[in-house]
């Protein structure tokens, strides 16, 4: 694959992926929402209410982060760029985390095209990260409050 189709493919691979978190996190505030108004208890301070809003909080994380894994996985072996699901899967693990372990490396044909996968990560732990801070920080702010 040439330069401009790594640049070009890694792109549309990567929007999808900034495009399905966003999505998660969209749907994932009005459903925390709804279970802070709904979990039992009072407030913020209560211990069944607080897990219930952080455990779904922390669920839209990890399950967009698992879509987004599973996407490159499909990517890498439905383009045969690495020919079984097991080492699709863990390349793309490996990728979108930034840990690298070099253990499966592609071709100079498609490097720059696998980078998008750390790209794809970086973001959305990055915006993970936002989004978590504005759950704990809007639990701080109710404890104050209450």
């Amino acid at each position: 694959m040439d330069i401009f189709h790594q640049i070009l493919w890694g792109s549309v691979f990567l929007t999808l992926c900034t495009v399905v978190h966003v999505m998660a996190f969209a749907i994932g505030m009005p459903v925390v929402t709804w279970v802070g108004e709904h979990a039992g208890g009072r407030g913020w301070r209560t211990p069944g209410k607080s897990f219930a809003i952080l455990l779904t909080a922390l669920g839209a994380v990890i399950g967009s982060h698992t879509v987004q894994i599973w996407i490159w996985a499909f990517i890498f072996v439905h383009t045969e760029v690495i020919p079984d699901w097991n080492g699709a899967v863990y390349f793309s693990i490996v990728t979108y985390t930034t840990l690298g372990y070099g253990d499966i490396v592609l071709g100079e044909g498609l490097r720059i095209y696998a980078t998008f996968a750390a790209i794809a990560g970086l973001l959305s732990f990055g915006i993970s990260t936002a989004f978590l801070v504005e759950v704990f920080g809007h639990a701080g702010r109710a404890n104050r409050r209450e």
